[in-house]
């Protein structure tokens, strides 16, 4: 009896853990191919990029998305089927260096594991053409949207690993678009992913609600 019951919840799988598994289990061979890509055919592909002006344009905070290359982005993006199809998205921080980026990546496909920042033209280089979406919170009475940076910061400092698990109910881990949902929780008092056993948890639908957000930058247009 005790085996039965054991193989039954082995077999117990919901929506998210398949999708998990399925991105998860990809990742190192698009990690290998999109590398031997780069390096053999050099100038096939071709990223997106911001404009001087544009760069001009953010602040601290803006929450700015992409869609990468290879297997896995176009997974997320086939999985998600979302309006605009984007798989990654990050924080914009202003530094004595320049426009940064904090986000969350695993070290399957970065030499860090999990939150990092980097340069608004990295972030831009790892983007597909006219792929790349810039916005902004609306600003509220207690807390500006700047200090969405000033958070973010906090957990780069902590050097939180990445979440392969996608489990939004442990901040030990975290994917991208975990972060700015964990930030926007705890100091905006704005979820947007209610619903925690949907693949919608992975999405970035919600960033475009214009009561909460407004749009800065968007190449899709």
């Amino acid at each position: 009896m005790y085996e039965e019951i054991r193989i039954r919840k082995k077999r117990k799988f919901n929506n998210i853990g398949i999708i998990v598994c399925t991105i998860v289990g990809g990742i190192c061979i698009v990690a290998l191919c999109c590398r031997l890509l780069l390096c053999n055919d050099e100038g096939v592909i071709k990223s997106d990029n911001l404009t001087s002006t544009e760069v001009s344009l953010l602040n601290d905070g803006d929450i700015i998305m992409r869609k990468g290359f290879g297997f896995v982005s176009n997974k997320i993006v086939e999985l998600l089927d979302e309006s605009r199809p984007i798989s990654h998205c990050g924080i914009v921080v202003k530094t004595k260096k320049g426009v940064g980026v904090i986000h969350s990546v695993s070290n399957t496909l970065s030499d860090i594991d999990g939150v990092q920042i980097c340069s608004i033209q990295q972030f831009c280089k790892d983007s597909k053409d006219s792929s790349i979406v810039v916005v902004r919170l609306r600003d509220t009475a207690d807390m500006p949207a700047a200090n969405i940076a000033s958070e973010a910061k906090i957990y780069l400092n902590r050097k939180v690993q990445f979440d392969n698990s996608f489990d939004l109910s442990d901040s030990s881990r975290m994917y991208c678009s975990e972060i700015v949902w964990k930030i926007l929780l705890d100091n905006y008092n704005l979820d947007i992913y209610p619903n925690k056993n949907d693949v919608s948890t992975l999405g970035f639908a919600p960033f475009f609600d214009t009561t909460n957000f407004a749009v800065v930058i968007d190449h899709f247009e």
